[in-house]
């Protein structure tokens, strides 16, 4: 050994267990090392006594002096103490076998691994694991290097953290997620790096330009969880669309497949000019129309462009066997496009027959639904079963059929027997008007703007929309990972209902009338006015000039336009609104008021309001109530809503804020306005980091000032919220400690409005 002289040996003798033993390996170990820099040294030599420490066993000890002795000369000492280190941390949380997995799989993955600063935070990444979900640390380490290679360390990163964040305590779920097993863990994973479809977009919607001279956006197709079928292109719409990712494949063959594609909806756009009506087609028939519409129009792309058979033949590799529908139906598709080839199936050998002898009406679109329907007829009449609930579209470079037809009125029917558009949105399928699943009984009696009581089946919600959510530590938003739930909103009878003081609501209502909000007007042309008008003072002393009577309507005046502001408030619902204030009410009443104040305040100025409240439990419950929309009336139904909201659950402030700003967004307004009531920061019952969800509802915010919504906030009550200025900004921060002092900050608000 170089420099491991007897102090240095004293130090860690004492923490190996059994030294006499480990004492021939540790020596081997250092003696191979070779370490000729002091810090370096002590840095091993602190690994391994860290390891000593945790009392991890002989065996752990073991393996990393082994992994010691066998360290590459070409390798940092320094990255060899990280992972003992590290060893040492996940055995404290995981136990000596997952300490000596990792200690086993880190040597072979570094080589995926060449900066010291994506090291690191593999290994921050792993002992975080090993803290929070132990039992699926092996389901991680026996694939570390698959792992890396697929996702890429910041991939790898937010993939862990995702599925930590995603799963919580639920240990079934952790390990599906782990096993990369679920849905959401094959979504997430490589989410550091750029999707297939984002990788080659210029390049697809340049050959789309050169080959058919289409020119239109490429739009992505997102993956949908529990999916019973691999997503295709599309065209509905008339706008090419394509998967963000082909499961399974990768590389070259993930290339040509977009590039195949690109090719194939690209003839559709040419040849196919017009959708067809389903009348009384089955499934089966649809499907066969289609799949004889595809071979039409690359029939037709490759008597211009021969060339594209090499896009296209690659993927046509049915076995020339199998009696099953979706084998018949792939055989079908070979057939057509190659007529050399030998298939003497009896459907096979008719549909290509008659395809042959359309050979001079391609450019009619009406034989693919000739060929088709008869082909459909014959499937049926040999007792094949069809399931349109799992058939996919074959090859996989072709599109999903949905551009090719008009559903009319039975869109959703057809599509959902399709199974090919599934709404992530809204898992059970409802009424548009009444919100009602449609397999219920209609209500007798009409809507009523305010009704007793909800109905059981939609008490907690029905699913409207996911919305993304940005991880501060990661760098980047999480892709549809909050699911809002619109819910019914609770009334109480009008007379149990506390009205706000009269005497605040007139002084609010006079001055949101003295607030001068919107479009401000410039008069010109006037003979008298509070200034010149520049041109026409030019154009008055080109008239002098020319000898011609000069204008004598040379100024303008400015005046207030057209009051035009629209504001939705937004309230806070959370268990701690029910916390009682100074004066005995609770938070949440004090919001009521000043809800009721404001939309008062705000109707009578001549503006749109509506009133919303929120709460959370968990992402994938973030409750919705639509108290007020903006065409309600401030009246005794409201009143009965407000009161009737309980406090309960916790404060996803970012999710409501998204979903709050996607109903403001296409209201026709100069200015719109999204306030938020609220009585603390935000919290829920899935995230421990107290900074995620304020970094989240900071990121909203931001979001929705893009689209021109601007973001207020006032803290009712007397904590001192400390985030509300992070999250919106100081200025547009409003402390309010009750609802006596609610007046100024309204002028304040209206007064920030005004600039």
């Amino acid at each position: 050994m170089t420099l491991l002289d007897a102090r240095v040996q004293g130090r860690v003798a004492p923490s190996i267990a059994g030294y006499e033993t480990l004492g021939a390996s540790y020596e081997r170990a250092a003696e191979a090392l070779a370490i000729n820099d002091m810090a370096d040294l002590r840095s091993w030599q602190m690994a391994v006594q860290r390891l000593a420490d945790a009392n991890l066993g002989g065996a752990t000890l073991t393996a990393f002096l082994a992994l010691s002795e066998a360290w590459p000369a070409d390798r940092s000492p320094a990255a060899l103490a990280a992972i003992g280190q590290s060893a040492a941390t996940i055995g404290r949380h995981a136990g000596s076998a997952a300490a000596r997995s990792v200690i086993a799989a880190l040597p072979v993955a570094w080589r995926h691994l060449p900066e010291a600063s994506d090291r690191s935070a593999v290994l921050a990444s792993l002992e975080s694991l090993a803290e929070l979900a132990p039992d699926c640390l092996a389901l991680v380490t026996g694939r570390l290097g698959a792992l890396l290679d697929g996702a890429g360390p910041q991939g790898f990163d937010a993939w862990i953290s995702g599925g930590l964040r995603a799963c919580g305590h639920d240990r079934r779920q952790r390990r599906a997620y782990f096993a990369l097993d679920s849905a959401l863990s094959r979504r997430l994973f490589g989410l550091g790096q750029d999707a297939d479809l984002a990788r080659l977009d210029r390049r697809l919607a340049a050959g789309l330009t050169a080959l058919f001279d289409v020119r239109a956006p490429i739009r992505p197709i997102k993956a949908v969880e529990d999916l019973p079928v691999p997503r295709r292109a599309s065209f509905a719409g008339g706008l090419p669309r394509l998967p963000e990712a082909y499961p399974g494949l990768s590389g070259a063959t993930t290339d040509a497949v977009y590039l195949a594609a690109v090719a194939h909806l690209g003839a559709h756009l040419r040849h196919s000019r017009a959708r067809f009506a389903v009348a009384a087609l089955k499934p089966v028939q649809i499907a066969l129309v289609s799949l004889v519409e595809d071979a039409r129009v690359e029939a037709l792309a490759l008597a211009e462009m021969p060339g594209l058979a090499r896009l296209w033949r690659p993927f046509h590799h049915a076995p020339l066997k199998g009696e099953t529908a979706s084998a018949l139906l792939q055989r079908l598709a070979r057939g057509l496009f190659d007529p050399t080839l030998a298939d003497d199936h009896g459907l096979v050998a008719k549909g290509r027959a008659m395809f042959a002898a359309a050979r001079g009406r391609l450019g009619d679109p009406a034989i693919s639904r000739e060929i088709g329907s008869l082909l459909g007829n014959d499937l049926g009449q040999m007792r094949v079963q069809f399931n349109p609930r799992t058939h996919v579209v074959e090859p996989v470079y072709r599109d999903d059929m949905m551009g090719l037809w008009d559903f009319g009125d039975e869109a959703e029917a057809v599509m959902d027997d399709l199974a090919l558009a599934v709404d992530a949105a809204r898992p059970r399928r409802q009424d548009e008007e009444t919100g009602r699943n449609r397999d219920q009984p209609a209500e007798t009696d009409d809507r009523q703007r305010a009704r007793p009581a909800a109905a059981a089946a939609v008490e907690d919600g029905v699913p409207v929309a996911h919305y993304p959510e940005w991880d501060h530590a990661l760098g980047r938003r999480r892709p549809d990972w909050v699911t809002v739930l619109e819910c019914p909103a609770p009334i109480t009878p009008p007379a149990a209902s506390g009205g706000s003081d009269p005497a605040v609501a007139a002084r609010v209502a006079a001055l949101a009338r003295g607030a001068a909000i919107g479009r401000r007007l410039c008069r010109r042309g006037l003979r008298e006015g509070d200034g010149l008008d520049l041109e026409a003072c030019i154009a008055a002393a080109v008239a002098r000039r020319a000898g011609l009577p000069p204008e004598e309507r040379v100024f303008h005046r400015v005046m207030a336009g057209p009051r035009d502001l629209a504001v939705v408030l937004l309230l806070d619902l959370s268990e701690s609104t029910a916390d009682p204030g100074p004066d005995g009410r609770s938070l949440l009443q004090v919001e009521c008021d000043a809800a009721a104040i404001l939309a008062e305040a705000i109707e009578a100025a001549g503006d749109a309001i509506a009133l919303h409240g929120f709460r959370s439990d968990g992402r994938d419950k973030v409750r919705a109530y639509r108290l007020k929309d903006f065409d309600e009336p401030m009246d005794v139904v409201i009143g009965a809503r407000l009161a009737g909201l309980a406090s309960g659950q916790s404060t996803r402030l970012g999710a409501a804020i998204r979903h709050a700003g996607t109903l403001l967004a296409p209201r026709r307004a100069f200015r719109r306005v999204l306030v938020v009531l609220t009585d603390g920061e935000p919290a829920d019952i899935d995230v421990p980091d107290p900074a995620y969800l304020v970094e989240d509802a900071r990121d909203a915010v931001q979001g929705l000032r893009r689209t021109g919504i601007d973001v207020f906030a006032f803290g009712i009550g007397h904590g001192p919220f400390r985030a509300l200025g992070r999250i919106v900004g100081e200025r547009r921060a409003l402390r309010v400690p009750g609802v006596a002092a609610l007046p100024a900050r309204v002028m304040q608000l209206y007064v920030d409005l005004k600039k």
